[in-house]
Protein backbone atom coordinates (compact mmCIF):
# COMPACT_ATOMS: atom_id res chain seq x y z
CA UNK A 1 0.00 0.00 0.00
CA UNK A 2 1.29 3.44 -0.94
CA UNK A 3 1.41 6.05 1.84
CA UNK A 4 1.54 9.63 0.57
CA UNK A 5 3.12 12.00 3.09
CA UNK A 6 2.49 15.73 3.12
CA UNK A 7 3.05 16.60 6.79
CA UNK A 8 6.36 17.52 8.42
CA UNK A 9 8.64 17.53 10.35
CA UNK A 10 9.82 13.99 10.97
CA UNK A 11 7.46 11.35 9.64
CA UNK A 12 6.46 8.18 11.43
CA UNK A 13 8.22 5.44 9.49
CA UNK A 14 9.33 1.89 10.31
CA UNK A 15 12.96 3.14 10.14
CA UNK A 16 14.93 6.11 8.84
CA UNK A 17 14.47 6.69 5.10
CA UNK A 18 16.61 5.86 2.13
CA UNK A 19 15.49 8.52 -0.32
CA UNK A 20 15.37 9.06 -4.07
CA UNK A 21 14.28 12.50 -5.31
CA UNK A 22 12.56 13.14 -8.63
CA UNK A 23 9.37 14.00 -10.42
CA UNK A 24 8.84 10.37 -11.55
CA UNK A 25 6.48 11.52 -14.32
CA UNK A 26 5.41 8.43 -16.22
CA UNK A 27 7.06 6.00 -13.74
CA UNK A 28 8.95 4.75 -16.80
CA UNK A 29 11.61 2.04 -17.08
CA UNK A 30 14.31 4.41 -15.80
CA UNK A 31 12.23 5.26 -12.74
CA UNK A 32 11.51 1.58 -12.19
CA UNK A 33 15.25 0.89 -12.14
CA UNK A 34 15.71 3.63 -9.51
CA UNK A 35 12.91 2.14 -7.41
CA UNK A 36 14.44 -1.34 -7.60
CA UNK A 37 17.93 -0.05 -6.71
CA UNK A 38 16.56 2.03 -3.83
CA UNK A 39 14.69 -0.93 -2.38
CA UNK A 40 17.75 -3.17 -2.63
CA UNK A 41 19.98 -0.61 -0.90
CA UNK A 42 17.38 0.15 1.78
CA UNK A 43 17.07 -3.54 2.62
CA UNK A 44 20.84 -3.85 2.95
CA UNK A 45 21.03 -0.81 5.23
CA UNK A 46 17.90 -1.57 7.26
CA UNK A 47 16.17 1.63 6.08
CA UNK A 48 12.73 2.48 4.71
CA UNK A 49 12.72 3.22 0.96
CA UNK A 50 11.01 6.51 0.13
CA UNK A 51 10.56 8.75 -2.90
CA UNK A 52 10.30 12.53 -2.80
CA UNK A 53 8.60 14.69 -5.41
CA UNK A 54 7.63 18.34 -5.55
CA UNK A 55 4.11 19.64 -6.14
CA UNK A 56 3.32 21.64 -8.11
CA UNK A 57 6.09 20.88 -10.59
CA UNK A 58 8.98 23.33 -10.00
CA UNK A 59 8.66 24.65 -13.55
CA UNK A 60 5.04 25.61 -12.85
CA UNK A 61 6.35 27.94 -10.12
CA UNK A 62 9.49 29.16 -11.87
CA UNK A 63 8.04 29.59 -15.38
CA UNK A 64 4.40 30.17 -14.32
CA UNK A 65 3.35 27.36 -16.65
CA UNK A 66 2.73 23.72 -15.83
CA UNK A 67 4.77 21.40 -18.07
CA UNK A 68 3.05 18.59 -20.02
CA UNK A 69 2.35 15.66 -17.72
CA UNK A 70 2.51 11.99 -18.68
CA UNK A 71 0.94 10.90 -15.40
CA UNK A 72 -1.06 13.35 -13.29
CA UNK A 73 -0.84 12.59 -9.57
CA UNK A 74 -3.57 9.93 -9.34
CA UNK A 75 -2.02 7.82 -12.10
CA UNK A 76 1.49 8.43 -10.85
CA UNK A 77 0.45 7.13 -7.43
CA UNK A 78 -1.10 4.06 -9.08
CA UNK A 79 2.05 3.17 -11.00
CA UNK A 80 4.37 3.89 -8.06
CA UNK A 81 2.30 1.50 -5.94
CA UNK A 82 2.29 -1.03 -8.78
CA UNK A 83 6.10 -1.08 -8.75
CA UNK A 84 6.32 -1.54 -4.99
CA UNK A 85 6.68 2.00 -3.61
CA UNK A 86 5.16 2.23 -0.13
CA UNK A 87 6.23 5.76 0.94
CA UNK A 88 6.04 8.85 -1.27
CA UNK A 89 6.51 12.30 0.16
CA UNK A 90 5.00 15.20 -1.79
CA UNK A 91 6.75 18.42 -0.83
CA UNK A 92 5.05 21.71 -1.68
CA UNK A 93 7.31 23.63 -4.03
CA UNK A 94 7.12 27.11 -2.55
CA UNK A 95 9.11 30.27 -3.25
CA UNK A 96 10.97 29.65 0.01
CA UNK A 97 12.02 26.18 -1.13
CA UNK A 98 12.91 27.53 -4.58
CA UNK A 99 15.27 30.11 -3.06
CA UNK A 100 16.93 27.72 -0.60
CA UNK A 101 20.66 27.27 -1.01
CA UNK A 102 21.77 23.70 -1.74
CA UNK A 103 23.23 23.46 1.78
CA UNK A 104 20.00 24.65 3.39
CA UNK A 105 17.97 22.28 1.25
CA UNK A 106 19.97 19.30 2.53
CA UNK A 107 19.99 20.48 6.13
CA UNK A 108 16.36 21.54 6.42
CA UNK A 109 14.35 19.44 3.98
CA UNK A 110 16.31 16.19 3.97
CA UNK A 111 17.93 15.95 7.40
CA UNK A 112 15.77 18.00 9.79
CA UNK A 113 12.41 17.13 8.23
CA UNK A 114 12.98 13.56 7.06
CA UNK A 115 16.04 12.28 8.90
CA UNK A 116 17.44 10.82 5.66
CA UNK A 117 20.23 8.27 6.11
CA UNK A 118 20.85 7.36 2.48
CA UNK A 119 20.38 9.24 -0.80
CA UNK A 120 20.17 7.73 -4.28
CA UNK A 121 20.36 10.32 -7.06
CA UNK A 122 20.57 10.30 -10.83
CA UNK A 123 23.77 11.19 -12.65
CA UNK A 124 22.31 14.56 -13.69
CA UNK A 125 20.71 15.49 -10.36
CA UNK A 126 20.73 19.19 -9.45
CA UNK A 127 19.10 20.89 -6.48
CA UNK A 128 18.93 24.14 -4.52
CA UNK A 129 18.67 27.67 -5.85
CA UNK A 130 19.26 27.74 -9.60
CA UNK A 131 20.36 24.11 -9.49
CA UNK A 132 23.70 24.92 -7.84
CA UNK A 133 23.79 21.69 -5.82
CA UNK A 134 25.14 18.47 -7.30
CA UNK A 135 26.41 15.02 -6.37
CA UNK A 136 29.82 16.39 -5.31
CA UNK A 137 28.15 18.70 -2.78
CA UNK A 138 26.04 15.85 -1.41
CA UNK A 139 29.22 13.83 -0.95
CA UNK A 140 30.97 16.75 0.78
CA UNK A 141 28.10 17.10 3.28
CA UNK A 142 27.57 13.38 3.86
CA UNK A 143 29.91 12.72 6.80
CA UNK A 144 28.74 15.69 8.84
CA UNK A 145 25.12 15.06 7.88
CA UNK A 146 25.26 11.41 8.92
CA UNK A 147 24.07 9.97 5.61
CA UNK A 148 25.49 8.05 2.68
CA UNK A 149 24.95 8.94 -0.97
CA UNK A 150 25.32 7.16 -4.28
CA UNK A 151 24.75 8.10 -7.90
CA UNK A 152 22.96 5.97 -10.49
CA UNK A 153 23.64 6.06 -14.22
CA UNK A 154 20.84 6.75 -16.67
CA UNK A 155 18.94 3.75 -18.01
CA UNK A 156 19.13 3.36 -21.80
CA UNK A 157 17.32 1.34 -24.44
CA UNK A 158 19.12 -1.44 -26.30
CA UNK A 159 20.02 1.07 -29.03
CA UNK A 160 21.59 3.45 -26.52
CA UNK A 161 18.81 6.03 -26.14
CA UNK A 162 18.40 7.45 -22.65
CA UNK A 163 14.96 6.56 -21.27
CA UNK A 164 13.38 9.81 -20.15
CA UNK A 165 10.03 11.50 -19.67
CA UNK A 166 10.99 13.88 -22.50
CA UNK A 167 11.45 10.98 -24.93
CA UNK A 168 8.04 9.60 -23.96
CA UNK A 169 6.35 12.98 -24.41
CA UNK A 170 7.96 13.25 -27.85
CA UNK A 171 6.66 9.80 -28.83
CA UNK A 172 3.17 10.65 -27.57
CA UNK A 173 3.23 13.95 -29.46
CA UNK A 174 3.99 11.98 -32.65
CA UNK A 175 1.03 9.66 -31.85
CA UNK A 176 3.48 6.77 -31.42
CA UNK A 177 1.87 5.07 -28.44
CA UNK A 178 3.69 1.81 -29.16
CA UNK A 179 7.00 3.59 -28.65
CA UNK A 180 5.72 5.36 -25.54
CA UNK A 181 4.53 2.03 -24.09
CA UNK A 182 7.95 0.46 -24.72
CA UNK A 183 9.71 3.26 -22.81
CA UNK A 184 7.13 3.30 -20.02
CA UNK A 185 7.03 -0.45 -19.49
CA UNK A 186 3.23 -0.16 -19.15
CA UNK A 187 0.30 1.56 -20.82
CA UNK A 188 -0.32 5.31 -20.90
CA UNK A 189 -3.31 5.81 -18.60
CA UNK A 190 -5.59 8.49 -17.29
CA UNK A 191 -7.81 7.88 -14.26
CA UNK A 192 -10.75 10.13 -13.49
CA UNK A 193 -14.26 10.26 -12.11
CA UNK A 194 -17.21 9.94 -14.50
CA UNK A 195 -19.33 13.09 -14.68
CA UNK A 196 -22.72 13.78 -16.16
CA UNK A 197 -22.55 15.24 -19.66
CA UNK A 198 -25.00 16.55 -22.22
CA UNK A 199 -26.05 12.96 -23.10
CA UNK A 200 -25.49 13.64 -26.82
CA UNK A 201 -23.72 10.31 -27.27
CA UNK A 202 -26.76 8.46 -25.97
CA UNK A 203 -28.98 10.24 -28.51
CA UNK A 204 -26.60 9.03 -31.27
CA UNK A 205 -26.64 5.43 -29.94
CA UNK A 206 -23.03 5.76 -28.74
CA UNK A 207 -23.32 6.54 -25.00
CA UNK A 208 -20.14 7.84 -23.41
CA UNK A 209 -18.64 8.12 -19.95
CA UNK A 210 -17.25 11.65 -19.57
CA UNK A 211 -14.08 12.35 -17.59
CA UNK A 212 -12.60 15.83 -17.21
CA UNK A 213 -8.93 16.02 -18.16
CA UNK A 214 -6.38 18.76 -17.34
CA UNK A 215 -4.96 20.83 -20.17
CA UNK A 216 -1.49 19.87 -18.95
CA UNK A 217 -1.96 16.17 -19.78
CA UNK A 218 0.52 15.51 -22.59
CA UNK A 219 -1.68 13.46 -24.91
CA UNK A 220 -2.74 15.36 -28.06
CA UNK A 221 -6.48 15.77 -28.60
CA UNK A 222 -7.96 13.18 -30.91
CA UNK A 223 -9.76 9.84 -31.14
CA UNK A 224 -8.13 6.74 -29.65
CA UNK A 225 -8.62 3.02 -29.20
CA UNK A 226 -8.76 2.48 -25.44
CA UNK A 227 -9.01 -0.09 -22.69
CA UNK A 228 -11.38 0.89 -19.90
CA UNK A 229 -11.42 -0.35 -16.33
CA UNK A 230 -13.93 0.61 -13.65
CA UNK A 231 -11.68 0.63 -10.56
CA UNK A 232 -14.28 -1.20 -8.52
CA UNK A 233 -14.11 -4.08 -11.04
CA UNK A 234 -11.20 -6.24 -12.13
CA UNK A 235 -11.86 -6.64 -15.84
CA UNK A 236 -10.99 -4.19 -18.62
CA UNK A 237 -13.13 -3.71 -21.72
CA UNK A 238 -12.24 -2.28 -25.12
CA UNK A 239 -13.64 0.94 -26.47
CA UNK A 240 -13.01 4.18 -28.31
CA UNK A 241 -12.56 7.63 -26.82
CA UNK A 242 -12.49 11.22 -27.98
CA UNK A 243 -10.08 13.49 -26.12
CA UNK A 244 -10.75 17.20 -26.53
CA UNK A 245 -13.37 19.90 -26.15
CA UNK A 246 -16.09 18.63 -28.56
CA UNK A 247 -15.66 21.54 -31.03
CA UNK A 248 -18.75 20.51 -33.05
CA UNK A 249 -20.81 21.59 -30.03
CA UNK A 250 -18.60 24.59 -29.09
CA UNK A 251 -17.34 22.85 -25.96
CA UNK A 252 -14.69 24.39 -23.70
CA UNK A 253 -13.93 21.73 -21.07
CA UNK A 254 -11.23 19.27 -22.11
CA UNK A 255 -12.49 15.77 -21.45
CA UNK A 256 -12.34 12.10 -22.38
CA UNK A 257 -15.61 10.88 -23.88
CA UNK A 258 -15.29 7.12 -23.58
CA UNK A 259 -17.54 4.69 -25.45
CA UNK A 260 -17.19 1.09 -24.28
CA UNK A 261 -17.80 -1.87 -26.59
CA UNK A 262 -19.04 -3.99 -23.65
CA UNK A 263 -21.43 -2.92 -20.86
CA UNK A 264 -19.81 -1.04 -17.97
CA UNK A 265 -22.93 -0.82 -15.83
CA UNK A 266 -23.79 2.32 -13.90
CA UNK A 267 -20.60 4.39 -13.81
CA UNK A 268 -21.66 7.94 -12.88
CA UNK A 269 -19.40 9.03 -10.03
CA UNK A 270 -17.14 5.99 -10.45
CA UNK A 271 -13.41 6.12 -11.10
CA UNK A 272 -12.38 4.86 -14.52
CA UNK A 273 -8.83 4.08 -15.61
CA UNK A 274 -8.51 4.56 -19.35
CA UNK A 275 -5.48 3.17 -21.18
CA UNK A 276 -4.74 4.90 -24.48
CA UNK A 277 -3.79 2.11 -26.89
CA UNK A 278 -3.83 3.46 -30.45
CA UNK A 279 -4.33 6.82 -32.14
CA UNK A 280 -7.09 6.89 -34.77
CA UNK A 281 -7.45 10.50 -35.92
CA UNK A 282 -7.26 14.11 -34.80
CA UNK A 283 -10.27 15.79 -33.23
CA UNK A 284 -12.11 18.06 -35.63
CA UNK A 285 -15.25 20.16 -35.94
CA UNK A 286 -18.08 18.69 -38.01
CA UNK A 287 -20.81 20.58 -39.85
CA UNK A 288 -23.60 18.94 -37.86
CA UNK A 289 -24.42 16.00 -35.61
CA UNK A 290 -25.40 13.78 -38.57
CA UNK A 291 -21.93 14.13 -40.11
CA UNK A 292 -20.37 13.52 -36.72
CA UNK A 293 -22.49 10.39 -36.20
CA UNK A 294 -21.33 8.98 -39.54
CA UNK A 295 -17.68 9.60 -38.55
CA UNK A 296 -18.22 7.95 -35.16
CA UNK A 297 -19.44 4.79 -36.93
CA UNK A 298 -16.25 4.81 -39.02
CA UNK A 299 -14.13 5.32 -35.90
CA UNK A 300 -15.81 2.39 -34.17
CA UNK A 301 -15.29 0.12 -37.18
CA UNK A 302 -11.64 1.17 -37.43
CA UNK A 303 -11.11 0.62 -33.70
CA UNK A 304 -12.73 -2.82 -33.77
CA UNK A 305 -10.53 -3.86 -36.69
CA UNK A 306 -7.41 -2.86 -34.74
CA UNK A 307 -8.64 -4.59 -31.60
CA UNK A 308 -9.17 -7.80 -33.59
CA UNK A 309 -5.48 -7.65 -34.55
CA UNK A 310 -4.46 -7.23 -30.90
CA UNK A 311 -6.53 -10.26 -29.90
CA UNK A 312 -4.92 -12.63 -32.43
Amino acid sequence: MLHIHRRYPRLTLPSAPALAIGNFDGVHLGHQAVIAALHARAETLGLTPMLMSFFPHPRAVINKKEPPLITPLRDRAHWLAHYGVTHWTLRSFTQALRQSSPEDFVQEYLLADLGVKHLLVGDDFRFGYRGRGDFALLQAMADKGGYTVESMDSVCTTDGERISSSAIREAVDRHNLTRARALLGHGLTYTGRVRHGAKRGRSMNTPTANIHVPNAWCLPDGVYVVKIQVLSAAQSVWGVANLGVAPTFAGQQRKLEVHAFSPLGEVYGALLRVEMVEFLREERCFADSTTLQAQIKQDIAHAQALIAQYQH
